[in-house]
């Protein structure tokens, strides 16, 4: 099994290896299905980015996403009833400038305060501390691939971003109490896009400046808003205000600055211009999701090129040590990357990692296509055996 771009010339006539899912939990189309350019066409106009497929070249790969389907299923459903709660009850405040709406909510005049969220909030932690068991010791093999359609940015991203909260807290050492209020606090750090236009939020590249503002006020919002519908805990406030803060103090709404550290002082003890600890692994997290998953017109990174962004923003943007800690959990060539082959008979022939091996970097890789991209038999090289053979990400040709 391979994930495949649909604009990849690999995918015209591969059998799908999973059903295809729309937003609403439809199935778009079904595993063994041979993709044709009609139904890739189809599956394009859905959303659809990214499908998962099974043919000579991936034979006997299997690719795992993080979150487990059970607790997946669970989350979405009591995600989706908070979410669409909490908009019917801000209705009257979704279309009035940020000042306004913040005043609302701090003066307790809004309907938020009165809505009934409690039943379904302690599910939501409950379902949290379920998540984060299951996902602590997560295996990496396939670099914590994410599935969500590309248009799910408040659900199916923040149960992502839960998910690997979990995995990183538990490679930083968290305690299991510490991480299920983590993973809790990640379930809801994006709940202030409820005022962000769906529009907005899937243009990014196109923002006026008015526009970039109101997104980025989405942080704020989220703070003011989970003040009043979350009562007695401040880690998910304290979250949903930080995530987009940056180690260096250029992120927003507050430009808090981070240590870079994993181990430092007690968290009450921090000054009011640092950043939670925990907020800046939820900005890890919130980072890596959304390089992995679909966007509007993209599909997502592969695992391998999502940690040289990871890296590349470690110590300005993101926490160095929390990225350091996170890349140590999985292979730079995660099972499935796409690679090139450099040196040896097969130099420049596209090929797939199918298998790891004790040295991440000699992984076992199936060579499927020549430098042209003319497909042919696949053929297997130990690269643990083959020291004059190396491997490059194939950007050309990852999903």
């Amino acid at each position: 099994m391979r994930r495949l771009a649909l604009t990849q010339r690999a995918a015209a006539g591969a059998p799908l290896a999973r059903d295809v899912a729309g937003r609403a939990g439809e199935v778009l189309a079904r595993a063994g299905y041979v993709l044709s350019d009609r139904v890739i066409n189809a599956l394009q106009q859905h959303g659809v980015t990214t499908v998962y497929v099974e043919d000579a070249a991936s034979a006997g790969i299997t690719l795992t996403a993080i979150t487990p389907g059970p607790v997946m299923a669970l989350l979405q459903g009591l995600l989706d009833e908070f979410t669409v709660r909490l908009q019917k009850a801000a209705e009257p405040l979704l279309n009035q400038p940020t000042s306004k709406v913040l005043d609302a909510l701090r003066m307790n005049t809004s309907a938020v305060n009165t809505i009934r969220v409690s039943a379904v909030l302690s599910e939501l932690r409950a379902g949290a501390a379920t998540l984060a068991r299951s996902c602590a010791q997560a295996p990496g093999d396939s670099g914590y691939l994410t599935d969500r359609a590309s248009d799910d940015d408040i659900v199916g991203h923040s149960i992502h971003v839960a998910a690997l909260t979990a995995r990183i807290g538990a490679a930083v050492g968290f305690a299991d109490d510490d991480l299920a209020s983590a993973t809790y606090a990640a379930l809801l750090h994006d709940i202030g896009l409820i005022f962000v236009p769906a529009e907005i939020r899937a243009s990014p590249e196109c923002w006026s400046v008015p526009q970039r503002l109101r997104f980025e006020d989405h942080t704020v919002l989220g703070e003011a808003l989970l003040t009043a519908a979350v009562r007695g805990q401040t880690m998910p406030q304290a979250v949903a205000a930080e995530h987009h803060e940056a180690q260096d103090g250029s992120g927003f709404p507050r430009g808090r600055r981070g240590g870079n550290r994993v181990l430092r002082g007690a968290e009450k003890q921090r000054s009011a211009d640092q950043i939670a600890l925990v907020s800046e692994i939820v900005a890890v997290a919130d980072r890596y999701e959304r390089l992995v998953s679909p966007a509007p017109a993209r599909a997502g990174f592969p695992p391998a090129e999502a940690r040289y962004v990871l890296s590349s923003e470690a110590g300005t943007k993101l926490n160095a040590e929390v990225v350091a800690r996170f890349l140590e959990t999985f292979p730079a060539l995660p099972l499935g990357t796409e690679v090139r082959v450099v040196g040896g008979e097969y130099d420049a022939s596209h090929g797939i990692v199918a298998r790891l091996s004790a040295t991440a970097a000699r992984p076992l890789v199936r060579v499927y296509a020549d430098r042209s991209g003319h497909t042919h038999t696949p053929v297997d090289l130990d690269l643990t055996r083959m020291r004059d053979v190396n491997v490059l990400l194939d950007e050309g040709r990852a999903a």
